[in-house]
């Protein structure tokens, strides 16, 4: 029985029913298998939470930045290395400022002394700030050939009005110069300590000789030929 039924299930279909039926069988089959491979286990059903990620831009280990200290100095010289054959004074500056907000602020009026370490022994020089918080100190480098090609430190300490805390530039952040001797660029025959001998220009004597014209040289004119006396004829 079940021969006879296969036999004419086979000679009754046809190509055309296998194209008419064959992508619709194959849909089926593929969305079995789609809802069987989503069914699987999640992570709720293991019991394990989800993953959280958090970035924390700008931070860099996680410890908070610190924040600025209220009241900051400085110093510092512009030229490091002066002359002294130049000048006899050079100007320290330093700076005492009130941070506001992150904005500085100038301290004035305030006292700063600046104390300059030279190789014989420190010497003291004192300024005022402007409103700025702006202090100069004029340094005197008259006769300090002892220290010469040395290192020179020189550190600040600020005292401000009724209410501030004094600041102070240390040893570590001191401003600092090296005295130097320059070099003329000209030459000089003086002995040491002696003014420069300046040559005098050379005299160069012009001698002037006239030419001579040598004056035209003139023929003699030939001398006139006298005609001789008639003979006088005598009478017959």
């Amino acid at each position: 029985m079940r021969q006879n039924l296969w036999k004419r299930w086979k000679t009754t279909s046809s190509p055309s029913l296998y194209l008419k039926y064959g992508p619709t069988l194959f849909l089926l089959l593929f969305s079995v298998l789609i809802v069987s491979c989503g069914g699987g286990a999640t992570n709720a059903n293991l019991g394990q939470p989800d993953v959280t990620v958090t970035i924390n831009l700008g931070q860099g280990d996680g410890s908070p930045t610190p924040p600025l200290p209220g009241y900051t100095c400085s110093a510092w010289v512009t030229n490091t290395s002066p002359s002294m054959n130049k000048s006899s004074i050079i100007g320290v500056y330093a700076k005492f400022v009130h941070n506001v907000n992150g904005n500085p602020q100038g301290v004035s009026p305030a006292q700063g002394t600046a104390t300059v370490l030279w190789a014989e022994g420190s010497v003291n020089v004192t300024a005022n700030t402007t409103s700025d918080g702006l202090a100069i100190f004029p340094v005197s480098i008259a006769n300090k050939s002892a220290d010469l090609n040395k290192i020179v430190l020189v550190t600040i300490a600020f005292q401000g009005p009724q209410g501030v805390p004094p600041c102070n530039v240390t040893i570590d952040r001191a401003a600092f110069f090296t005295l130097v001797i320059s070099t003329p660029n000209t030459k000089s025959t003086a002995p040491v300590g002696g003014s420069p001998t300046v040559n005098p220009p050379a005299t160069v004597t012009a001698t002037y000789s006239p030419t001579t014209i040598p004056l035209p040289t003139q023929s003699p004119k030939p001398c006139p030929t006298v005609k001789p006396l008639r003979t006088p004829t005598p009478c017959p």
